[in-house]
């Protein structure tokens, strides 16, 4: 921004003659996450993103968002939902009536009760109508030895309702706000019973009271284990068997537009032996487990993989390994095959048509011709790059032993998305776009 201190002084005017209001710790927090926060930009041409090895650094984001999300902290909104999908099932969770009293909630915990070292760690959920937390977003919960906090999917360093935690027997947890909090109360106890899968993945929270209305509304509910091997994202790593839902990816987002996650954009059934190994506002990755244990920094998809990619778009060939987008090509599913199949160094099967969620679109083979010399800067080897999307980044195919499957869907409204399968040297392509198609054919898109 170009104006950044007109914008604070304005943006204090703002928070100062609002009808209800704003502490001035709610002031200076705008004003310090408006001056940290990045914003939308244009893609910026970066090193391209290619199969197998992925460099990601989308980093976006919108002023006026964080000025009505403090501004909404100052707020207390009641109870919210929670999402739960049709992942593996805890055990049985005891009734409240069971074990404990919900007089329990008031007491002192007994001395000597073993923090459960299993509840540390993140934990992702869907939306809780929540003070600064967008509609369409997740939350995630924070456990560590003795603490507790949330905060926003996409906000890991904003966190609200922080409280010391404490175990009450084996299977309870006890919250009590020590501090002032704008949406709990000091002194504000509340009661959880907690239960585990068994591969200790999914994470059911079931409340016994809270005096703090606001935390009971947002705390209660399935939550599942932030295991991403990519430090610089959250995602979900290996699952079990079962439904999951994404937490960023915005399969609709254009290129100029402000992003914000949307928890559930895709829904996705898996069965044993998959991992989520990327989530990020336009791509979305899945691998089998056995190759995201060998992840390397910078290659989250392993050898085998596949990859959502929002509004692709077709890069310019007049010039070997160019990032720019090819204006002269409809953003359509036909368009864009036809286009893939004219494409210098590819070699391509006859397109094949398919439906998911209800939408239209097709699918064709591509590798490398034998023939194809042309290597890009920092490359490997032989390549041809041939996608843009909303992050700035390509995809690309390299080497000839490499092999992909690119699905084109067309999600209504001028909408695409590409899913790309992808193979390298080592695995054999057949059989794993075999194993990857009944995956694909479960997603559903919001």
């Amino acid at each position: 921004m170009t104006t950044e201190r007109d914008f604070d002084r304005l943006a204090r005017a703002w928070l100062e003659l609002s009808p209800n209001g704003a502490p001035d710790r709610t002031i200076e927090a705008v004003l310090r996450a408006i001056e940290t926060t990045p914003q939308v930009r244009r893609p910026v041409r970066r090193p391209p993103w290619r199969f197998p090895s992925m460099n990601r650094n989308l980093r976006v984001a919108a002023a006026a968002a964080v000025i009505a999300v403090a501004f909404g902290a100052v707020l207390l909104i009641g109870r919210g939902l929670s999402s739960n999908v049709g992942a593996p099932s805890p055990s049985p969770v005891p009734s409240p009536a069971a074990a404990l009293s919900p007089s329990a909630a008031s007491t002192q915990v007994a001395a000597g009760d073993p923090w459960p070292t299993r509840l540390n760690g993140r934990w992702m959920g869907g939306n809780r109508s929540l003070p600064g937390v967008a509609a369409d977003s997740g939350t995630s919960i924070l456990f560590s030895s003795g603490a507790f906090e949330m905060t926003p999917s996409n906000r890991n360093g904003d966190p609200f309702l922080g409280s010391p935690a404490s175990a009450i027997g084996g299977q309870a947890i006890r919250l009590e706000t020590t501090g002032t909090d704008v949406l709990c109360q000091a002194g504000n106890v509340g009661l959880y019973y907690w239960s585990l899968t068994s591969d200790g993945r999914t994470l059911t929270l079931t409340a016994v009271r809270d005096d703090c209305v606001t935390r009971l509304g947002a705390v209660p509910g399935t939550w599942w284990l932030d295991g991403c091997k990519d430090t610089q994202t959250d995602c979900l790593g290996d699952v079990a068997a079962g439904t999951y839902q994404s937490q960023y990816i915005s399969p609709r987002i254009k290129t100029d537009d402000t992003w914000g996650p949307v928890f559930g954009a895709v829904t996705y059934t898996v069965p044993d032996g998959w991992a989520n190994s990327s989530d990020w506002p336009s791509t979305f990755g899945l691998t089998p487990s056995s190759d995201y244990g060998h992840v390397l920094a910078g290659d989250a998809e392993g050898s085998r993989s596949i990859l959502l990619v929002t509004q692709p778009a077709p890069l310019t060939q007049k010039v070997a390994c160019s990032q720019g987008v090819d204006s002269g090509v409809p953003r359509t599913v036909d368009a864009e095959i036809g286009w893939l199949q004219q494409v210098p160094g590819l070699v391509t099967s006859s397109p094949t048509a398919t439906v998911i969620d209800g939408h239209q679109g097709q699918w064709i083979d591509i590798r490398l011709s034998p023939d194809w010399k042309t290597r890009c800067p920092g490359g490997p080897g032989p390549e041809v790059d041939y996608l843009a999307h909303p992050g700035g980044q390509i995809v690309g195919i390299v080497g000839t032993a490499q092999r992909q499957r690119v699905i084109l869907l067309d999600l209504g409204g001028g909408d695409l998305m590409a899913i790309v399968v992808s193979t390298d040297t080592s695995s054999p392509f057949t059989a794993f776009a075999a194993q990857a198609m009944p995956v694909i054919t479960s997603f559903q898109f919001k």
